[in-house]
Order: structure tokens, then C-alpha cells, then sequence
């Protein structure tokens, strides 16, 4: 197993910028995501760590070794992709077996490792059969047994659930997590999906146009997120902004909507106060810290009128137009009346964020 340490990498294609001086350290045995949409640069990095991308500017170590001049087979790495790029016309024992053939291992050794990563990832019973008779996560955890047998130093995944169903991919969650424990390989997984990221990792590294924008555990980026593309990026429902004034009075400080006035705490002003807070900024608040209620009469101090109703089981997701803008409340199924009619929400004070409209990055 090995530490993995990337030192300003910079990556260019041309003239385009894929990453911009990134630094990470990732432990030994640690489960690091990195979490970011499409051209974010997270493939790059992962590819630069595979030895599958040559790295313009910067050192990337493996413990104390620097690997940038190292080929992929040198750098005792492991890489699972999304397509599985198995073998059609080799069984699963064949497949899994290939890379430890290809190393010379011994016949009996080959034979231990690959029976050791069936029996883990249950598979063992289908090691005669060949590809196209395999399910899509039979596929993938023929992929990812293959990555096993070669009892690497670092494991890297390449978005490997993407486009299995909601079902299998919410099953493979648990079982990549599980893997990662019980073998206590330093895994480096990259994927667009922050349910992924935040179920699995130990640490979450959030990039954006090729910056590296936040480092974390997952209750850090969740609650504590360092900006606004942070905070909408991560979590499910999408958190809610709204433009605002802050106001300040001898009593506090207040932020002024078009449909509401809140009074923030003694240590939310404070805050502002130490970041320097301009008088217009953007607050933040998740649909889960929202309170919500049918009807103009009800006790919560916002007046609202619902928009849309969006029924999630024993859940449900309500929208609701608020002054001039519109924002989701998630809460248990109930009556809330059909577009048109008003209803009350109220903010959790202490679970709001506020951003600066200007730079995005977060006060608190």
C-alpha cells in the first residue's frame, strides 16, 4: 500500500488547461473521492496517476518514489474502468487471471488469487463463463476482481457504476466500500455522483474547471462547504440561493429578501463581520433545513404559495415561490394543496450559509 502525494500538477491539452496546480495528499490505506462534473479534470488527474497521461508540470509520488517518468506497468497500480474492457472471448477466471500471466506468477499462485477475489466479490461461481453471459455487475465485479488479483499499491476507479441501474449501483456502493475496508488499499475514485462520493469515501476532493475547490470528509463538504459551487454541487435536493441585503442595526444583523427578513445569530454577524461582508450577498439553505405548512394562517413566519409538489415515496419535495424567487422545502408526504396555494415556510437560522455574490466563497 502507498501514500500518494500530487505536488502542483498542472495537465494541458494544447492550450486548454485540464488542471491547475494540484495538490493532494492522499494516506496509505485511505479512500480518497474525487468528485466533479464533466471536464472538471478528475479523469485527467486519475490518468495522470495511472501512468496513462503524461503530467505537463509537477511531481506526482507514490510514498518516495516519483512516478512521473514510470510507465503503468511500473507503478504497481490497479485501474477499473467503466466500460469493464474484459476480454470477450476469455472466461472470467481467464480474465481475472490475465495480468498475474502476464507477470510469469506460478500457476498455484494464480490459482490463490484469483479463487481469494471470486470468493470476496461472490463471483465464484461464474468463473467458466465469458462475458456475454454476465449480468452488467457481474461484469463489473469481474473488472474489478481482475484489479484484485494483482495485489496492488494503489487501486484507481474510473466512474466504475456509472450506468449500471439505480438498484445495482446503490448495491456495488456498499460492496466497493466493504472492499476497500477489508483489503486496505489506498483506492483513488473518481466520479461525477456525490451520493457516491459521500457514502463511500474517507475524504472528498471537489474540482471545478480544473481547480481543486475543497478537500474533506464528507460531513465537512455537506455542512461546511468552502463556497457556492460547493454547496450546489453537493447534496440532494440541490441547496437553495437567494440574493439578499444584509442590514445592520444597533439590535444585530439581518439578511433582506423580497419575501422575508431574517435575523441572523450573534456569531453569524460576527463572522460577517471578520469576512468583511459587502452589503449584498447570497444565502443558502438546504431544502431538508426548511420547515414548511399549508396555508396563509400557519405559525411559521415566511408566507409563500406553492408552486409544485413532487411525491418521493415517504417524502416529497415542495416549491415554493417566495417573493420574487422560488425554493425547495423537502418534507414528509401530506397535504400541501396544489399550485397556487399558499402555504408558510420557516428557516432553520443556524443551517444557513452565506456566500459573497462576487466571489462565491462561503462567510460561514
Amino acid at each position: 500500500m502507498a501514500a500518494v502525494t500530487i505536488t502542483d500538477v498542472w495537465k494541458y491539452y494544447g492550450k486548454t488547461v485540464a488542471v491547475k496546480e494540484l495538490n493532494l495528499e492522499i494516506k496509505n490505506n485511505e479512500f480518497m473521492c474525487i468528485l466533479g462534473p464533466s471536464g472538471c479534470g478528475k479523469s485527467s488527474t486519475l490518468r495522470m496517476l495511472a501512468g496513462l497521461e503524461f503530467i505537463s508540470s509537477g511531481d506526482v509520488y507514490f510514498d518516495d518514489v516519483r512516478v512521473n517518468d514510470l510507465p503503468p506497468r511500473d507503478r504497481d497500480i490497479a485501474m477499473v474502468f467503466e466500460n469493464y474492457a474484459l476480454y470477450p472471448h476469455k472466461t472470467v477466471y481467464e480474465n481475472m487471471a490475465n495480468p498475474l500471466k502476464l507477470r510469469r506468477t506460478p500457476k498455484q499462485e494464480i490459482e490463490r488469487r484469483v479463487r481469494r477475489a471470486a470468493e470476496i466479490l461472490e463471483i465464484d461461481p461464474l468463473l467458466h463463463r465469458k462475458p456475454v453471459e454476465l449480468s452488467g455487475g457481474q461484469k463489473q465485479r469481474t473488472a474489478i476482481g481482475r484489479a484484485i488479483v494483482r495485489e496492488p499499491k494503489v487501486f484507481l476507479f474510473d466512474e466504475p457504476i456509472a450506468h449500471l441501474d439505480a438498484k445495482l449501483r446503490s448495491h456495488m456502493r456498499g460492496e466497493l466500500k466493504y472492499l476497500q475496508r477489508s483489503l486496505e488499499t489506498t483506492t483513488v475514485y473518481v466520479t461525477h455522483d456525490q451520493l457516491e462520493g459521500m457514502s463511500m469515501a474517507d475524504r472528498i476532493a471537489v474540482m471545478h474547471e480544473g481547480v481543486l475547490q475543497q478537500l474533506g470528509t464528507p460531513e465537512e463538504i455537506y455542512n461546511r462547504p468552502y463556497n457556492e459551487f460547493v454547496a450546489g454541487f453537493v447534496g440532494e435536493p440541490p441547496m437553495n440561493f437567494l440574493d439578499c441585503t444584509l442590514e445592520r442595526t444597533n439590535t444585530g444583523v439581518s439578511v433582506v429578501h423580497s419575501g422575508f427578513r431574517l435575523a441572523l445569530t450573534e456569531r453569524q454577524a460576527d463572522l460577517l463581520e471578520k469576512g468583511g461582508a459587502e452589503a449584498d450577498v447570497r444565502i443558502g439553505t438546504r431544502p431538508d433545513n426548511l420547515a414548511i405548512e399549508p396555508g396563509a394562517d400557519g405559525a411559521l413566519e415566511v408566507p409563500g404559495e406553492v408552486f409544485v409538489t413532487e411525491p418521493l415515496g415517504g417524502d416529497m419535495i415542495v416549491e415554493v415561490t417566495v417573493g420574487s424567487d422560488r425554493v425547495m422545502a423537502k418534507t414528509k408526504i401530506g397535504p400541501m394543496g396544489g399550485p397556487g396555494e399558499p402555504c408558510r415556510i420557516g428557516f432553520d437560522v443556524d443551517k444557513v450559509h452565506v456566500f459573497d455574490k462576487t466571489t462565491g466563497v462561503a462567510y460561514f
